[in-house]
């Protein structure tokens, strides 16, 4: 009896542990070393996505992630958004790596050292050091397993977010003297007239040639050109706000970012759809206006010395544009509401003529309403519309992409400063 329940114990233990080693190459899709599966364990596909397929919004996901911070590198960096883009999306199969998805690590920057700080490690990876890697077991081409313990070579530097890994590359590896002067042609061809798709490319063939990517400049070009050109890359470095493509208020947008009279956000973004406040119409109104400021003390309780916008705020109260709101107070993160909109217009003079109608023009602003004349006035001059049901909506708050859109038309009439 004994025996026989050590059999089968044994039996048991047996099954249990080829069930195991069956389950390994499975259960290790995601690129399996060379001793758990003979046919994808190979070294070179260390480098390849844990994916068989990346689909359209799979990849289109990470183009929308990566380009938030690679915008914000353009304007503090000056190197190309497209190219930043375009780089991380070919070396990190869309952020779908082992690298990538352990260490945010979307361009394989390496940190060459014994188990060093700060880094992880690619297990599995052919050997790239300059001295051979102990190799425990050869099971062939590409199938190599390598004493991990003794490798220098395959380590490489953890991000805590997608932000640390583009402001690495391009606020640190791509400005050394290696690759800095990539930037100074980029910079050149553009004022040359190169279009920026040009530019790009060839920012890459520089960097390439100078040694970030062994093929050399002319494999790179075409590669993460190729990207460049599915995904019309170009359009980050060009656009000042990725998520006003396609708005409605779009070019009005982008005309008076131009003028320097409206701004975005430090993430790349204009919000068009995000309500004003009274201190972002204050900024706006005086940018367009180009107030000076005069010799009238204002003051708002609720206004503080280091208020982002205490200058603009005192300006338009004194010019009579934006007044307080009562209790010496300005109220100055409360949303700007249509009738609002059309009073301070209405108050800097921004009209031709003021209202000559006989008639209401709006079924829910009647003679008695306190911002009558403005509304009616803006009405007449074309600046402000109502809408299809006859009303004009005086306390529905107004947009960033709606004032965009007043002061452009604004501008066409000749108000501006």
């Amino acid at each position: 009896m004994k025996n026989t329940r050590k059999i089968v114990a044994f039996l048991m233990i047996f099954i249990l542990t080829v069930n195991i080693n069956v389950m390994v190459p499975s259960a290790s899709k995601i690129n399996p070393l060379p001793f758990e599966d003979a046919q994808l364990g190979r070294n070179s596909n260390a480098y390849l996505s844990i994916y068989s397929n990346l689909s359209t919004q799979m990849k289109e996901s990470f183009i929308n992630k990566i380009s938030i911070p690679a915008m914000e590198a353009k304007e503090k960096w000056g190197i190309p958004a497209s190219v930043i883009i375009g780089m991380a999306a070919l070396e990190s199969g869309y952020g779908t790596t082992r690298i990538a998805v352990h260490a945010n690590n979307f361009f394989g920057i390496k940190v060459w050292g014994y188990n060093p700080k700060n880094a992880w490690q690619l297990k599995g990876q052919p050997d790239e050091d300059y001295e051979p890697v102990p190799v425990l077991v050869d099971y062939g081409d590409d199938r190599k397993i390598f004493d991990e313990s003794k490798r220098r070579d395959n380590w490489y530097r953890k991000f805590n977010s997608y932000k640390g890994a583009v402001d690495y590359l391009a606020g640190n590896l791509l400005l050394n003297q290696r690759y800095s002067f990539a930037k100074s042609n980029y910079q050149e061809r553009i004022k040359q007239g190169w279009s920026l798709e040009k530019a790009a490319k060839e920012y890459l063939y520089d960097i390439a040639e100078a040694g970030y990517n062994h093929l050399g400049g002319e494999y790179y070009r075409n590669k993460v050109g190729k990207v460049i050109d599915e995904w019309n890359l170009t359009q980050y470095d060009d656009k000042k706000f990725r998520d006003i493509i396609g708005h409605w208020a779009e070019k009005e947008i982008l005309f008076l970012a131009e003028k320097g009279w409206i701004s975005g956000y430090p993430d790349g973004t204009f919000k068009p759809n995000k309500q004003v406040t009274r201190a972002q119409a204050a900024k706006i109104i005086s940018n367009f206006l180009g107030l000076t400021p005069t010799n009238e003390k204002i003051s708002f309780s609720d206004v503080h010395q280091n208020h982002w916008a205490r200058d603009v705020v005192n300006l338009v109260a004194q010019h009579k544009i934006m007044n307080g709101v009562g209790d010496g107070r300005f109220d100055p993160e409360a949303n700007v509401t249509r009738a609002q909109m059309a009073q301070i217009m209405y108050n800097a003079g921004l009209y031709s003529h003021p209202n000559n109608n006989q008639v209401n023009s709006f079924i829910d602003v009647g003679p008695n309403h306190w911002a009558y004349e403005a509304i009616e006035t803006m009405k007449q001059e074309g600046i402000l519309n109502g809408y299809s049901d006859g009303r004009f909506g005086p306390y529905n708050s107004t947009s960033r992409a709606q004032l965009t859109v007043m002061i452009y038309r604004l501008y066409e009439r000749g108000f501006s400063n």
